[in-house]
């Protein structure tokens, strides 16, 4: 039963009764436990600058919240910047954190990276602070930015396809961080090897379909990266360690290094669409840079979300982690199947090179993997309230898994477990492992080898 089910009547009508409390009154509260809001305005679309109150697990998880709404709040595409004036109750569903430029778009095998949201050289003086005068000069803008690094036979597909926007092709999390590794072997120590083989396996879904990821990276560790260069191996030697921006860092209301990890599934005619964040997407294949077999373009749905943020308060960053909801019940898992059939969280794909569907029939030819919760949810009457807050959204079926902190009585990541399983399938579920201690320990720049401030994005190609 979904968590926004447990939202009983009883609550609800507290809910109800009680004064208006929005994100903006609960971001700023100065008391040991903020208020945790109950209604949904415009004040949501700000991005809080970080954990408030007593560093407790709860605090935490309502600081993820809160970013949640923030970035998954409608963009406005001439800023790429969420749109007070839009809801994200009533406008189509439009994440901001998705019009923030992806890592491989920064780090460019040739030429300069794109400037923020694919801006001209200048602004046009009608924007009045945006970077295009218009939504749809933009958006326009944009798509020609992701076009232009695709494959030959991708983009003449995309150019057939004005109204897709995204283009998929990474079918594990790790895949830059694998290369990368075995390029730089003195960096690969055993446990990142581990971790490594777990999270390079592609996961495939009860459709037999690959799940799908992308990284984006927010304005402030785009802006230090482009100072420092750091999409060049000169500008890493230059740099050695990295030291993103934190929140508050230079003026109060600078938001620090951010970055979002998604793992998307192709929907199929067993998926309930509207439970999911969807949009359309052309798949293709790295070994060939050739469009997939099968339909193309499809409809993805979005099925996992990491969002870390380096705070004032949160030196080693806050790692926060979503799902949604049926990841572990439907969409990767299959209540039928005994554990003699199918084991819990075993890759199925046969590689590499891995191959999602036949040549020919565009049918699937791998087994699907039966994912079980990497982790039980850390505040799960806390997920209910915001889910309730999101009714007859496509956010209402996501879920806070939990989000990783540091302090109070010591320096351990809390929770010490944690990952997401449909971005961690295959890595053993055992006590230490989680999302700070593996970037704490592994993250290093390539080719460069300097420590890399807990962020496994930065690989330069030239």
């Amino acid at each position: 039963m979904l968590a926004l089910e447990s939202f009983g009547s009883a609550e609800r009508a507290a809910a109800a009764a009680a004064p208006a409390i929005n994100c903006a009154a609960s971001e700023s509260s100065t008391a040991q436990f903020p208020p945790v809001p109950n209604t949904i305005d415009g004040t949501c679309a700000v991005i809080p600058l970080d954990m408030n109150g007593t560093p407790l697990q709860g605090n935490a998880d309502l600081y993820a919240w809160l970013t949640f709404l923030a970035v998954n709040w409608p963009v406005n595409a001439a800023t790429c910047s969420a749109n007070p004036q839009a809801s994200i109750l009533t406008a189509p569903p439009n994440p901001t954190w998705l019009s923030f430029l992806a890592s491989e778009a920064v780090f460019v095998a040739k030429g300069s990276p794109p400037n923020w949201c694919y801006a001209p050289a200048k602004a046009p003086a009608a924007a009045q602070g945006a970077y295009f005068a218009s939504a749809a000069a933009a958006l326009s803008a944009q798509r020609a930015g992701r076009l232009a690094t695709l494959p030959p036979k991708v983009r003449t597909l995309a150019e057939q396809h004005p109204e897709v926007h995204m283009f998929l092709h990474n079918n594990s999390k790790a895949q830059d961080l694998i290369s990368s590794a075995r390029l730089t072997a003195a960096h690969a120590s055993p446990g990142l090897k581990g971790i490594l083989e777990a999270t390079g396996d592609p996961l495939t879904d009860q459709n037999g379909r690959f799940a799908r990821y992308t990284v984006n990276l927010g304005q402030d560790e785009y802006n230090y990266i482009m100072q420092k260069s750091l999409w060049k191996k000169s500008g890493q030697q230059a740099t050695g360690d990295l030291s993103f921006p934190f929140s508050g860092m230079s003026s109060p209301k600078e938001l620090g290094a951010m970055e979002f990890k998604a793992a998307w599934k192709v929907l199929g005619a067993n998926d309930v669409s509207s439970h999911f964040f969807t949009t359309q997407a052309i798949v293709y294949n790295d070994e060939n840079g050739s469009p997939s077999p099968g339909k193309n373009p499809v409809t993805v749905g979005l099925v996992g979300l990491h969002v870390t943020h380096k705070t004032k308060k949160q030196l080693k960053w806050l790692w926060a982690t979503f799902e949604q909801v049926e990841n572990d019940t439907k969409s990767f898992y299959n209540p039928k199947c005994p554990a003699s059939q199918c084991p819990p969280n075993v890759e199925t794909a046969k590689g590499p090179p891995y191959v999602e569907l036949d040549p020919v029939t565009g049918k699937p030819l791998n087994k699907p993997v039966q994912v079980v919760p990497f982790s039980p949810a850390t505040s799960p009457s806390l997920n209910a309230q915001f889910q309730a807050l999101l009714k007859n959204t496509p956010w209402a079926y996501y879920k806070l898994v939990s989000t990783q902190w540091v302090g109070n009585l010591g320096t351990a990541p809390k929770p010490e477990l944690l990952g997401n399983s449909v971005l961690e399938t295959f890595v053993a579920q055992t006590k230490p492992y989680s999302c700070l201690n593996c970037h704490q320990d592994f993250a290093h720049d390539h080719p460069g080898g300097f420590k890399a401030d807990f962020s496994f994005a930065i690989n330069a190609k030239q």
